[in-house]
């Protein structure tokens, strides 16, 4: 009887085991339960499996420095755009894996609060944030003043898309944004659609005010001085202005998607996928297009200098850019991530059109210079 009451609880155990290693082999080896619950939940949501977290411990390993010196500091202040629920969604993981650091985010929707308010800070020897995110038109400002962090220690950094960070380590993307032309699908053929830049200068349905055009030359024309050179940027605005001529518009871009779709004009330029994707949603006849190259725009991420909590500062921006991080992003507010492991339709607005497609940004410094040749042109 004692024998066969071992034999029956080595076959549970037996049972039992198989069971987990089953489970494992189809969870990958980053399973759900391996995973901080909020990771899992999002996996969930974004009908993903967790092989797509394989090797996360990897990637979020950081000297050991920073985490005793992490320790001791006990708190990273971050200002950025996220509202108070998009950030608790984001922060959930690393909350849970590093449950003794205190992160204090302050929502800052204007370029003022977020950008200049940091940097004046710093000049006067203060820190009212560590991190400081979305701070795009004031990185040259940034720079001038030497308050950035040099990045390049990060390891994160090595996982993101090609193009997205700053050459010159002072910053990180954290999420892009893809910037080309909407169009009303009632008015215009898929076959009509340009495949370069050039294309578009070409054929006929494009002109006589066919296509609308914002002020908001940073959006793309930045990016094709970045990806083509002055020459040929100055060339071609030229040309579309000369031979497009097209609808000058002033309202905001949002706006002007809805003028588009209610017939004035058959194209708008720039225009952002996602919000693009969200009128299309909705039933509008409109969808987005892009030549190439891809027009996109990263959200920057930097750590001021001398701030107080340094390494906690590099281990939450180093998470940040991790796969993790960027599907909380993504769960949290929609944006595309900019990790390479994460470049999936699922995570993706209009996947076909950029996955796999040549992505230029553009430079902070060739700001003024493209702005130059815009006021040309612009009425």
């Amino acid at each position: 009887m004692a024998y066969r009451s071992s034999l029956r609880s080595g076959m549970k155990i037996q049972g039992a085991l198989a069971a987990a290693l089953m489970l494992g082999s189809w969870l990958g080896t980053a399973s759900a339960a391996e995973l901080p619950a909020a990771t899992a939940k999002y996996l969930q949501q974004a009908h993903l499996s967790a092989d797509i977290m394989k090797g996360i411990d990897q990637e979020l390993a950081v000297p050991e420095d920073w985490i005793a010196g992490a320790r001791r500091e006990g708190t990273v202040r971050i200002i950025g755009e996220w509202d108070p629920k998009q950030f608790a969604i984001i922060n959930a993981p690393f909350a849970e894996r590093y449950p003794w650091l205190k992160v204090v985010h302050t929502q800052a929707s204007t370029m003022n609060a977020r950008a200049v308010a940091p940097l004046v800070a710093f000049k006067q020897g203060q820190y009212i944030a560590d991190i400081v995110t979305g701070f795009g038109g004031a990185v040259p400002d940034y720079k001038k003043e030497n308050a950035l962090v040099d990045l390049s220690a990060l390891p994160g950094l090595a996982n993101a898309i090609d193009g997205v960070n700053d050459p010159d380590n002072g910053w990180a993307g954290i999420k892009a944004r893809y910037w080309c032309m909407a169009y009303n699908t009632r008015a215009v053929k898929t076959e009509d659609l340009p495949a370069t830049w050039e294309d578009l200068l070409t054929n006929p349905v494009w002109r006589n005010g066919e296509i609308g055009i914002g002020n908001r030359p940073q959006l793309w024309a930045l990016m094709l001085r970045n990806a083509k050179g002055r020459e040929w940027l100055d060339d071609y605005l030229k040309k579309f202005f000369d031979v497009l001529k097209p609808q000058f518009r002033g309202e905001g871009m949002e706006a002007v998607l809805g003028i588009m779709v209610a017939g004035e004009f058959n194209a708008i330029l720039p225009a952002a996928a996602d919000t693009v994707r969200a009128f299309e949603n909705k039933g509008a006849p409109i969808s987005w297009h892009c030549p190439d190259p891809v027009p996109f725009l990263a959200t920057q991420m930097g750590i001021l200098a001398g701030n107080p909590h340094l390494n906690a500062a590099k281990m939450w921006a180093n998470w940040m850019l991790s796969r993790e991080a960027q599907l909380g992003q993504f769960i949290a507010e929609g944006s595309p991530p900019v990790n390479k492991a994460l470049q999936v339709p699922e995570l993706t607005v209009y996947p076909e059109k950029t996955i796999g497609r040549h992505l230029v940004q553009g430079r902070e410094e060739q700001v003024p210079e493209v702005y130059a040749m815009w006021r040309q042109y612009w009425k």
